[in-house]
């Protein structure tokens, strides 16, 4: 089964002011782009996988009615700020510093949950993750000195 998007259309609409939204998604501003502003989602939703990836279990959420149920509010706010940002950068006339500003938050954020500096609650660790980022070792190369050849102990 695909993994659904983290955030819905209604969830996007509830965020940003359906004006600002139809300016984004349709060049005449006369209507919502319905088709792009889900593409913006569906996206934001691979680069959080992309981001996430690494630490948790995929999807981060079950899907049981199609829509992401129990999605953590934070991957719905994050997916929102990363739609917003992509669809502004298809608009060459547009400001889009405030959009770049959250979606930069995001990204940091986003970098956070992967290395275990912040946590989603409720969801899954990967199994080959401790859960503690301190203890941490898997992959990683260890530093330090080899024991000396010529030293007393080695008579």
């Amino acid at each position: 089964m695909p993994c659904m998007s983290y955030a819905t259309i209604q969830q996007l609409t509830e965020r940003y002011l359906e004006r600002d939204l139809r300016h984004i998604t349709d060049p005449d501003a006369q209507a919502l782009d319905a088709a792009r502003a889900q593409q913006a989602l569906d996206d934001a939703t691979a680069e959080i996988d992309a981001w996430l990836g690494r630490r948790y279990a995929l999807p981060l959420v079950s899907y049981l009615t199609g829509l992401p149920v129990g999605s953590p509010i934070v991957l719905v706010r994050c997916a929102c700020d990363i739609a917003i940002y992509r669809m502004q950068t298809l608009r060459p006339a547009d400001d889009i510093k405030d959009a770049r500003q959250r979606y930069e938050d995001v990204v940091k954020l986003l970098k956070s949950m992967a290395s275990g500096d912040v946590s989603i609650p409720e969801v899954k660790l990967r199994s080959d993750v401790a859960d503690n980022p301190e203890t941490q070792a898997i992959g990683l190369p260890e530093f330090g000195q080899p024991d000396s050849l010529f030293g007393r102990g080695n008579r």
